[in-house]
């Protein structure tokens, strides 16, 4: 502790997953906490991102499964929803959350909560409003809103973004999305499968760009040929604007020049992180991409720590929880620890879900790593012939000696089978060992044991 009277050893700045725990571990630690939240409690996972999507994709993959119901002798015919009962759903699914139970929880725990924007006079002074706070030390939890791209007439419509979309009363009859990253991707699903005629548009080559080829390949199949969802990629939208109850979008794909007319236009095309808290006046680097750390997530400051989206990596909430514990580790100790990115998986929840974790193609090919490759379709395995659902495939990627760096699964259950692999990755363990692990058969995780015995290190 300072030999300065501070009033309090550490001050949080956001109450989400990259911010709480945090707090939490360092006041069980006997410190003095302080958390400070301008939005919702508990951060956007539990009231805007994670729980009110999953709650809403919960209830279109079981419209969508439904549907196929007739092969297996169903009568689904008759069946239809009610979309606002699926949203009060979904606020069911955040209230049950606990959201808004944060501030009782974190004020269990002896830690003083705020509400308002904090902006910081200096490097151990803060203001919330009126209110001036002082401390020995800050880890900044601030997160990510969504990007507003410099389209001609945005400003002139009423636009939605991923945290807007899900409040909807209705599906819209027809819906331009412009981003297809993971957000964009789920929304556009979630829509066409409850009606929606859907236009997808991002500037890169392929959806999911982030991932690699083949998952790009297998959802651009299934939106296109089970979906309706017509894909717009290497795409710039470059106007918007009111045309009587509709939208009118003009967009360049290559060099020509299209337009269309919807009645939403859905803006997902990508997040900033929340740095605007006046970081310059505590020493802290920074710029429109996130704050800068150290491998210990300390920042230029040495008091300053930072955590989940406000670094700009965007990773999914289970980062940034694991974020969280280790700012509070490196808060509270000598011998600082680095978080293991390596086991942290990616899910984009779909229907068949995609889930990757550890390196794929691009980035070994970056860093010039000699890699194998296996890849088993889901056809290949007799649950594919049970479910009658043949669409995606299993892939590790593997070192000369076997030793796992990545895999990414397309299927349903996805992300319960990950979860394999980063055990294995985080205990060392090669595409061998996977591969003599008995899988239960008739389950969807043999095309990942297959994919493993197929590696060869000779």
């Amino acid at each position: 502790m300072s030999k300065h009277k501070f009033d309090y050893d550490l001050i949080v700045i956001g109450s989400g997953a990259a911010g709480s725990v945090a707090a939490e571990i360092v006041a069980r630690a006997g410190q003095k906490v302080a958390v400070i939240e301008a939005g919702h409690l508990g951060g956007s996972a539990p009231n805007l991102s994670d729980v009110p999507v999953g709650a809403l994709m919960t209830a279109a993959h079981l419209l969508d499964d439904t549907m196929r119901g007739t092969a297996f002798g169903l009568r689904t015919a008759a069946v239809s929803y009610n979309y606002p009962s699926i949203k009060g759903w979904k606020d069911l699914a955040v209230k049950r959350s606990g959201a808004s139970a944060t501030g009782d929880y974190l004020r269990g725990h002896g830690i003083s909560l705020f509400k308002g924007r904090a902006h910081f006079l200096s490097p151990h002074e803060i203001s919330i409003g009126r209110r001036h706070l002082t401390a020995h030390q800050f880890l900044i939890a601030t997160g990510s809103r969504t990007s507003i791209p410099d389209i001609a007439g945005l400003d002139t419509i009423d636009y939605l973004t991923p945290e807007t979309a899900i409040d909807l009363m209705r599906p819209p009859k027809s819906l331009f999305v412009v981003g297809a990253g993971a957000s964009g991707v789920q929304l556009a699903e979630l829509f066409s499968i409850f009606g929606s005629r859907v236009h997808l548009a991002d500037m890169q080559k392929r959806i999911l760009a982030r991932e690699d080829d083949e998952v790009s390949e297998v959802i651009a199949d299934v939106f296109t040929r089970l979906r309706g969802v017509e894909l717009l990629t290497s795409t710039r939208v470059i106007a918007v604007k009111n045309d009587g109850p509709l939208k009118k979008v003009t967009y360049l794909t290559g060099e020509k020049e299209h337009s269309v007319k919807v009645e939403k236009v859905l803006i997902a095309a990508g997040r900033t992180p929340g740095v605007d808290i006046g970081l310059e006046n505590a020493g802290v680097d920074y710029n429109e991409s996130g704050i800068k750390t150290n491998n210990f997530l300390c920042t230029s400051s040495p008091h300053i720590y930072a955590a989940g989206d406000v670094l700009g990596g965007f990773n999914k909430t289970h980062s940034a929880l694991n974020e969280s514990r280790v700012a509070a580790h490196n808060l509270l100790n000598r011998n600082k620890i680095t978080p293991n990115y390596m086991a942290s998986p990616r899910v984009i929840w779909l229907n068949p879900e995609v889930a990757a974790i550890g390196m794929t193609e691009k980035d070994l090919a970056r860093e010039d790593t000699k890699f194998r490759c296996s890849i088993v379709q889901n056809s290949a395995i007799p649950r594919a012939n049970t479910a009658n659902f043949s669409i995606g495939f299993a892939k590790v990627l593997t070192g000369l000696k076997g030793e796992l760096l990545g895999a990414t699964i397309v299927a349903p259950h996805a992300a319960e089978i990950i979860g394999e692999v980063g055990l294995a990755i985080n205990s060392g363990l090669t595409a061998q060992d996977i591969a003599e692990t008995i899988h239960p058969f008739g389950s969807w995780s043999e095309a990942l044991r297959l994919a493993c015995a197929k590696v060869r290190t000779k």
